[in-house]
């Protein structure tokens, strides 16, 4: 029989920008360290998860069905429409780092001028990300210690649209090796 109690609803989350190497909380409850930057409103779409993995078939020879199946490469993405125009969501999107901003401006109305780079470039971050049910306070939380934007929405400016960054970030093998995303889920109880 089911249980609805293991129904979950990602009904609220939240993104973390860091440096690589940034350390990470180690266990769901903790507050994120110094270095964890917030990266702002969300929009309500919240997050898209994509796990991709290509298989390689092998055939016998006068065999018609596969004899064996391996696995080729895995690729885990994680999409977020950030709405928020901040330093960091800039630099992101158009792959320009922030130590290439220039301040332009002062006081309050003081904001930023780049040039879009002249060949493309990757902007690699630590990213973080909390999904909460609210209910049933289920918390899933998924650290990526590299991670790069590898696709962009188009930004429509309109009435009926927020300015936002649509952003698609592939989990990348980190530099000193290991797993390209750490997952931790409370609530889950491993049977016996």
């Amino acid at each position: 029989m089911g249980n609805t109690s293991n129904v979950t609803v990602g009904s609220k989350g939240f993104a973390y920008f860091a440096a690589i190497g940034t350390t990470a909380p180690t266990d769901l409850t903790s507050a994120w360290p110094a270095g964890w930057g917030d990266a702002g409103i969300i929009t309500d779409e919240g997050l898209t998860e994509a796990l991709a993995q290509e298989m390689v078939t092998h055939m016998g020879w006068g065999i018609s069905g596969p004899i064996r199946r391996e696995p080729k490469d895995r690729t885990t993405t994680f999409k977020l429409v950030l709405t928020e125009t901040t330093a960091m969501a800039l630099s992101l999107y158009y792959s320009v780092p922030v130590a290439d901003m220039e301040v332009i401006g002062a006081g309050d109305e003081a904001g930023v001028a780049f040039d879009d780079p002249e060949t493309a470039s990757i902007v690699s971050i630590a990213l973080g990300l909390d999904v909460i049910d609210s209910q049933s306070g289920r918390h899933f939380r998924y650290i990526v210690p590299k991670a790069e934007v590898s696709d962009r929405d188009n930004i429509s400016d309109n009435a009926d649209n927020l300015h936002s960054y649509g952003l698609t970030f592939t989990a990348m093998v980190p530099v000193s090796g290991g797993s390209p995303v750490r997952r931790m889920i409370s609530k889950v109880p491993i049977p016996a």
